[in-house]
C-alpha cells in the first residue's frame, strides 16, 4: 500500500516536530492541511511524535545511568497500548529523527503488526533522513552567520535566517 499525500504530510509533521525544526514543521503543517488533514489529525501526529521524542530521552537517560552503575527504573518509551498504521508511521519517522534505535525497532515491529510494508517503512525513513538534513542545515546556517558576525566584530542577529 502506498502512502497517501495526506498520510505522508502527517508523518512529515511528526518527523519535523521530533527533529525540532520550526521551518519544516511550519511547511508540513501547511501541506498537511492542503492535503485535507483535519486539525485533530495534525494534533494527533504531533502528540505521537512528542511521545516518541520524550520516550527517547528517557531511554537515553536510563542508558547513561546504567553506564554509571545506577539501576534503571524504567526503559521509558511511549504508550504503545493503542496503535494504528498512521501512528506507527509517524512513530517510525520520529524515532529515526531523534536517533532512538530502541524506539525505531519497537515501532518497526509494531508497524509490521498493523500491515506497514517494508516499502512504506523505507519511504518514511527516507523522508525522516531528508527532514533531519534540512533541520541540520537551518541550524548550521545560524552557526555560520554567528561565526561570520563574530569574526567581523559585529553583533549580528540570527533571527533572519532560520526561525528555530
Amino acid at each position: 500500500m502506498l502512502l497517501t499525500v495526506k498520510d505522508k504530510e502527517l508523518v512529515a509533521v511528526g518527523i519535523s516536530l521530533a527533529a525540532g525544526c520550526r521551518p519544516c514543521t511550519n511547511y508540513h503543517v501547511r501541506e498537511a492541511r492542503k492535503a485535507g488533514a483535519a486539525d485533530d489529525e495534525i494534533r494527533q501526529a504531533m502528540a505521537d511524535a512528542v511521545l516518541v521524542r520524550e520516550g527517547a530521552t528517557k531511554i537515553m537517560e536510563g542508558h547513561a545511568l546504567e553506564r554509571l552503575g545506577v539501576a534503571r527504573e524504567s526503559t521509558g518509551g511511549d504508550d504503545s497500548t493503542r496503535t494504528s498504521r498512521l501512528r506507527e508511521l509517524v512513530s517510525i519517522g520520529a524515532a529515526f529523527a531523534v536517533n532512538c534505535t530502541v524506539s525505531l525497532q519497537r515501532h518497526l515491529r509494531a508497524g509490521e503488526d498493523v500491515g506497514i510494508t517494508d516499502e512504506e517503512a523505507e519511504a518514511v525513513v527516507d523522508l525522516a533522513a531528508f527532514i533531519k538534513r534540512m533541520a541540520a542545515s537551518h541550524v548550521e546556517r545560524i552557526v555560520g552567520k554567528d561565526r561570520i558576525a563574530e569574526e567581523e566584530g559585529s553583533q549580528g542577529s540570527t533571527a533572519a535566517g532560520c526561525h528555530c
